[in-house]
């Protein structure tokens, strides 16, 4: 059977050219990802006395599985605990402040809200542990953070460290 019309030979070229260019919009979007840096969780784990440790410690747990990162942390700050006696949430690995800038924060005025109310900066959670001297995504609302974000703590200084986590 013959066609009075003939077909675009270069239809063929069209539909590569935009099945690569839809791919690429995928890949970007999947790069893209919501790490939920906020969500609240649980770390599993029982916090220890605040009057042993001076009220200053945090807990952090890995692999928790209601965050993409599958890091849970507990800022130690009772306080602010959920109904549920946690005050945990998922944070994420980072370099800069600007890698916590899409957490998940709490509405202003919401006290029954128990996500960070001021947003997050990154900095170093603990000297102690698998996660010692590693930059996590901290609620600004347990730490102050002083003109130029937070300082690596001297505990984390090359040369001057036993973490894992720190470069020789």
């Amino acid at each position: 059977m013959r066609f009075p019309f003939q077909l675009n030979p270069r239809a063929g070229e069209f539909a590569r050219g935009f099945a690569l260019v839809a791919f690429g919009v995928v890949i970007l979007l999947g790069a893209c990802d919501d790490k939920h840096i906020g969500r609240p969780c649980q770390t599993g784990a029982a916090p220890p006395d605040a009057g042993s440790s001076g009220g200053a410690f945090a807990t952090v747990s890995s692999p928790v599985l209601a965050c993409p990162s599958r890091i849970c942390l507990d800022p130690g700050d009772q306080k602010s605990a959920t109904a549920d006696g946690d005050g945990a949430f998922c944070t994420a690995t980072c370099s800069s402040d600007d890698d916590c800038s899409d957490a998940e924060t709490g509405t202003m005025g919401d006290t029954s809200d128990p996500r960070c109310k001021t947003g997050f900066v990154c900095g170093v959670a603990t000297t102690v542990g698998p996660f010692c001297c590693q930059k996590l995504c901290i609620c600004r609302d347990f730490v102050v953070v002083p003109t130029g974000g937070l300082p690596l703590p001297m505990s984390c200084m090359p040369g001057m460290s036993t973490c894992q986590n720190v470069a020789q």
